[in-house]
């Protein structure tokens, strides 16, 4: 299979669990891409209504203390942005001298005009200068198109660059982390800070690196212009300007404060746009936090592109409208030159101007900053100098005012890779080589919270090697934390669990995933093909396509597969929306036949199927429990009974049903219980 086979889904949005399937309406965006990638993606969001925030006012006597807290947070920001700037150090540099040149373009063009217009009684003359301004001109708009490009080309990888990073970051996370407990996020909240928060900080960054060198150098150009011209009212200008600066700051600790809360209040929001985190649990079990960092990846790069290419175009646009007033200079050329040979007069010329100037007055509206700034550059050197320093002030406190709004957004992607995980690999783990598959819990015990009852207690349990256990009980009984701790998503709070007599927090976590083996109630799907799914641990390799179909014949799919129009090639749809329960049920046992683990943990579904699927999954499923340890969450009475031990577990103990008296009381009791069907 090619590299562009790897089908690509949106990671926060794409994965599937069975129960969403059927109570939610999908909505989906197709989204197209020049990257030559073979699969479209597909976007559903799911919004989920945020809870109402909370107004908390800060006394008083703790002001200096957050004060502290503010710059530390800030220093933390700062830091943390720093490698990614470095690393785009290249486009940053080459975008700070084109805006070295632009300055002195402008520099130039400016203290020239007086000259231009002495030079209107000298023919020769003045076409030397009008070469010289032209020339001056057009050194002005390459320049600023290479300054904005290349900034917003550096600020966009730096984006590009932190989503990777915060993602991989999470992707490493325990599940505690996905859950909430303990200083985590919510996966509505995750979504929302890497893809939302995200996308402020390359306008907060593109801000910053467009001010600190191109917005000083031109004030200190025009500053020195307007200096030449007229100290006095340079002076003026220059103690107004600090008080302006104040009060700038002042709004900015103000609008900092403002866009905190809307990041917030929005973050909840964004709860909607979330699937692929939910999942996690799954993802984790199947070793593909590597295919989902590749997957992010490619689909960050995409982002990257497409508004790098958006700002380019934006980049290009106020050139092109500046190219426009730098125009009106050839007219005053032409009017000039008219003026000075008799064959027009003044009145005439200045009738002319003005109406031009006011043909110009709607474009003024909708681009004033623009418009207002060059065409002071054509009327009075000393207007002109005053009117762009003044535009000048206003462009570093809108930086000013868009880094304090994007500081929170990097704050709190900073945050997520700030999290301490309690499952931590040890430096000196070691790797599982061939096992037999023998399990043993020894007095483990767990709670997801210190203020939280055990949810196991002592639990203590042996499965021979080979040997089909089944655990039933009640919704909340501790099952499914069971099987989080044998794949080490948590630590036991006490007590240890050992495979081979290796305690499983001294084996490395991908060998660990690797050897056991998950097949949840909850199937996960993703838009790819079914080759893609069913061979879903090589995506970052390559799928062994003759072991693809002989496990989905091991697991009685092929006949249903061959049928699709593109066999196996076909690609589901998003959560596998075009397949059946039965279907779905079959690709995931294959899934699990693809990846043959030595131990096997089986949530039985307990979707209702047609007789005929029935049958085949339960042939599958024995296929799959062949010369394997297998841990079943049963609910089926079918599969209690192909089971050597059965453990009724409730309240994180562990009550073993005698096998001998199955036929009897017990297999009455647990059918009346309804702990079975």
């Amino acid at each position: 299979m090619s590299s562009n086979s790897i089908f690509l889904l949106k990671p926060s949005f794409q994965f599937s669990t069975q129960h969403h399937h059927h109570h939610h309406h999908h909505h989906i965006l197709l989204l197209k891409s020049k990257t030559p990638f073979s699969k479209p993606i597909f976007s559903p969001y799911y919004p989920k209504y945020p809870p109402p925030l909370s107004s908390t006012r800060i006394h008083s006597s703790t002001t200096s203390i957050t004060k502290n807290s503010s710059n530390t947070k800030k220093n933390e920001t700062l830091r943390f942005l720093q490698p990614f700037l470095i690393s785009n150090r290249k486009p940053i540099i080459l975008g700070w001298l084109c805006s070295a040149i632009s300055v002195f373009s402008l520099s130039q063009l400016v203290s020239r005009l007086g000259k231009f217009s002495n030079a209107a009684i000298d023919g020769p003359q003045l076409r030397s200068q009008g070469l010289i301004l032209l020339c001056l001109v057009a050194a002005r708009l390459v320049s600023g198109y290479g300054q904005h490009a290349l900034l917003w080309d550096a600020a966009l990888k730096t984006v590009y660059e932190v989503r990777v990073h915060v993602f991989d970051r999470v992707l490493e996370r325990e599940l505690g982390y996905f859950e909430g407990r303990e200083g985590g996020a919510s996966a509505g909240d995750i979504a929302y800070r890497i893809t939302a928060e995200a996308s402020d900080v390359a306008d907060t960054v593109y801000s910053v690196l467009n001010t600190i060198v191109p917005s000083t150098l031109q004030l200190s150009a025009m500053m020195a212009q307007m200096i030449v011209i007229s100290p006095v009212l340079s002076l003026i200008s220059f103690t107004v300007i600090p008080c302006m600066s104040l009060f700038v700051a002042y709004l900015g600790q103000e609008l900092r404060k403002i866009s905190r809360e809307a990041h917030l209040s929005i973050a909840a929001l964004s709860a909607y746009l979330n699937e692929m985190l939910p999942a996690v649990f799954f993802v984790k079990a199947n070793n593909a936090e590597l295919c989902e960092s590749a997957r992010f990846k490619r689909l960050a790069q995409i982002d990257y592109h497409a508004k790098l290419n958006k700002r380019r175009m934006k980049a290009a646009i106020p050139q092109v409208i500046q190219a426009i007033y730098y125009g009106t200079l050839s007219i005053l050329c032409a009017g000039s030159l008219l003026i000075s040979r008799g064959s027009f007069d003044g009145h005439s010329f200045i009738s002319f101007v003005t109406s031009l100037l006011f043909s110009i007055e709607p474009i003024q509206n909708f681009l004033p900053s623009i418009t207002e700034a060059f065409l002071d550059d054509i009327r009075y050197r000393s207007d002109s100098s005053c009117a762009l320093l003044m535009k000048i002030t206003q462009d570093v406190g809108k930086a000013y005012n868009e880094w304090r709004q994007g500081e929170p957004a990097v704050e709190r992607l900073h945050d997520m890779t700030k999290f301490k995980d309690k499952v931590v690999e040890k430096p000196d783990a070691v790797e599982l080589g061939h096992i037999m598959g023998e399990l043993k819990f020894r007095d483990v015990s767990f709670k997801y919270n210190d203020d939280m009852p055990h949810v196991l207690n002592g639990l203590n349990l042996n499965i021979r090697a080979g040997e089909i256990v089944a655990l039933v009980g009640p919704s909340g009984g501790g099952k499914t934390t069971l099987v989080k701790l044998l794949l080490r998503l948590y630590n036991p709070v006490s007590g240890s669990i050992l495979i081979d007599n290796h305690n499983i927090e001294n084996i490395r976590l991908r060998s660990l995933r690797k050897h056991v083996g998950l097949v949840s109630q909850d199937i996960t799907l993703f838009s790819g093909t079914i080759a893609e799914n069913i061979g879903y641990r090589d995506l970052t390799t390559k799928i062994d396509m003759e072991r693809v179909k002989h496990v989905a014949q091991t697991a009685h799919a092929d006949e249903f597969i061959r049928k699709l129009p593109e066999g196996y090639e076909t690609n589901i749809g998003p959560r596998g929306s075009t397949l059946s329960g039965g279907q779905r049920q079959r690709l995931a046992i294959a899934r699990a036949l693809y990846q043959d683990p030595s131990i096997l943990i089986l949530d039985e579904a307990t979707s209702a199927l047609d007789s005929k699927s029935e049958l085949l999954v339960r042939k599958a499923v024995e296929h799959l429990m062949e010369n394997r340890t297998v841990l079943v969450i049963a609910h089926r009475l079918e599969t209690v009974m192909m089971a050597k031990r059965v453990f009724l577990m409730d309240n994180g103990k562990l009550q073993e049903v005698p096998r001998s008296t199955m036929f009897n009381g017990h297999k009455d009791s647990l059918l009346s219980s309804g702990l079975v069907i």
